[in-house]
């Protein structure tokens, strides 16, 4: 990763800069918690205070909307929410985090992606004079999904493109990115109606290739599913 102010202000990494931005200040928030080493606490201030990083905070990701980012760019982005949060004391600057991870989810909640939203559940104080609060049916989603989550990881084609409760979603920002939609209730389509491996996947893909010769990882399972467990947004039961 390039992370400078060169790069991120004056260099050609201009359109990375919120991203960049967002994970340069988590790696040094953690480095500070972990090592104790006061070079990080100057260095993550010089960034925020000196060289505008602390602007770029609030532009989480430039898209279009829902469905026009790229799944790899959005884990990145959850997990650097999820830890400079979890170490960031100064109220101002923890505002700032929590609005800008806020409009990155509003983007990314239509997906049903557990490990996002226990994220973002797990991390949201609310801002404004209005402390917006986490809606009940966002978790309620979450475990839906994680229910839902296919047992089978055999890699099977799928095409949705044919169903009449779908909704292409044509992209033009991405013109390489065909076959893609949505329910009409704007959700994309239960993941167990879809292959899954990552939680970096594209949901919003209605068409996929697969022989049916190839296992996935079942791995990205456990993430979200201990998160849940531990930040108390669902519980085990005795069989």
């Amino acid at each position: 990763g390039r992370f400078s102010p060169h790069d991120l202000n004056v260099g050609d990494m201009i359109h990375q800069r919120p991203l960049n931005t967002l994970s340069i200040l988590s790696y040094l928030k953690v480095a500070e918690h972990v090592t104790g080493d006061p070079k990080y606490t100057e260095a993550y201030r010089s960034l925020i205070n000196d060289h505008g990083y602390k602007a770029s905070i609030l532009i989480s990701k430039t898209q279009a909307g829902p469905g026009t980012g790229n799944q790899s760019d959005d884990e990145m982005a959850f997990m650097n929410y999820y830890t400079v949060l979890s170490y960031e004391t100064d109220p101002e600057l923890r505002r700032l985090f929590t609005i800008s991870m806020y409009r990155y989810w509003i983007n990314e909640r239509p997906e049903l992606n557990p490990l996002f939203n226990f994220i973002f559940a797990s991390r949201f104080e609310g801002f404004g004079r209005s402390r917006t609060h986490v809606p009940q049916e966002v978790l309620e989603e979450s475990v839906d999904t994680l229910k839902r989550y296919p047992l089978d990881r055999i890699r099977y084609a799928f095409d949705h493109t044919h169903r009449t409760d779908v909704v292409l979603k044509p992209n033009s920002l991405l013109p390489w990115r065909h076959s893609r939609g949505h329910r009409f209730n704007g959700n994309v389509i239960p993941i167990d109606e879809r292959s899954v491996e990552h939680w970096n996947h594209d949901p919003w893909n209605l068409k996929e290739g697969g022989s049916g010769h190839s296992l996935t990882d079942g791995a990205a399972f456990l993430l979200p599913y201990y998160m849940g467990l531990y930040h108390g947004f669902m519980v085990e039961q005795d069989q």
